[in-house]
């Protein structure tokens, strides 16, 4: 099954444009059998990502709370923004990586490393955690990202080799004609939040770039 776990709705993230409203009808127009809302800081409710598969009228599609958390160490450095999934509440951009790793660990969930090389736009640095990324306990990264040139892609695919842990592909979507052209292929069936930690921790899994590609 095919999921893309980093998206973005205009309902929390200022950044995007996307209506909640619309996104499940895009997922499944682009063939995604499901996804992960992952606004900045912020974590979906039970309750509100019910009532979103409810009015989409697509009871079937599994929609997974997720959030995006920027993080800094405590002399202010940015640290770089990693997806957290199976935290129960909002975690904010306030914390140090390591922090964070703690806390969502303590819960039973799983910290990736979103778009680690991904560059600063006129720069060589990262907005991402880079090459440090190989130095934290996450339990994922993303291999495959929109934003990525083939270094950036090669450098992801050997920090995952290097740490023998799980290489997603997602898309970052802000916009709904984004969503799904990057997105992770699970081997088993994923159906709740658990389930998908679960596979994440075991790998069982492959990142997919559908850019370029028709039929999406």
């Amino acid at each position: 099954m095919q999921l893309d776990l980093h998206i973005h709705t205009g309902r929390y993230s200022g950044c995007s444009n996307i209506d909640p409203l619309q996104v499940i009808g895009r997922a499944v127009e682009a063939g995604l059998d499901g996804i992960a809302l992952t606004e900045h800081g912020i974590r979906w409710s039970d309750q509100d990502i019910e009532e979103l598969i409810r009015r989409s009228g697509h009871s079937d599609f599994i929609v997974i709370p997720g959030q995006e958390n920027a993080c800094y160490s405590p002399q202010g450095r940015f640290q770089g923004e990693f997806l957290v999934y199976g935290y129960p509440v909002s975690l904010g951009s306030n914390k140090s990586v390591e922090q964070l790793i703690e806390m969502v660990h303590g819960e039973g969930g799983v910290v990736v490393a979103a778009h680690p090389f991904k560059r600063q736009q006129g720069s060589d640095d990262y907005y991402g955690s880079g090459p440090s990324t190989v130095d934290l306990q996450i339990d994922g990264l993303e291999i495959e990202h929109p934003s990525y040139d083939e270094s950036g892609r090669r450098l992801a695919a050997e920090i995952m080799d290097r740490m023998g842990i799980a290489g997603l592909g997602n898309s970052d979507a802000h916009d709904l004609r984004d969503i799904g052209i990057c997105r992770t292929h699970f081997e088993k069936p994923v159906s709740d939040v658990y389930s998908l930690c679960e596979e994440i921790r075991a790998g069982r899994l492959r990142a997919v770039n559908m850019m370029g590609k028709t039929g999406t």
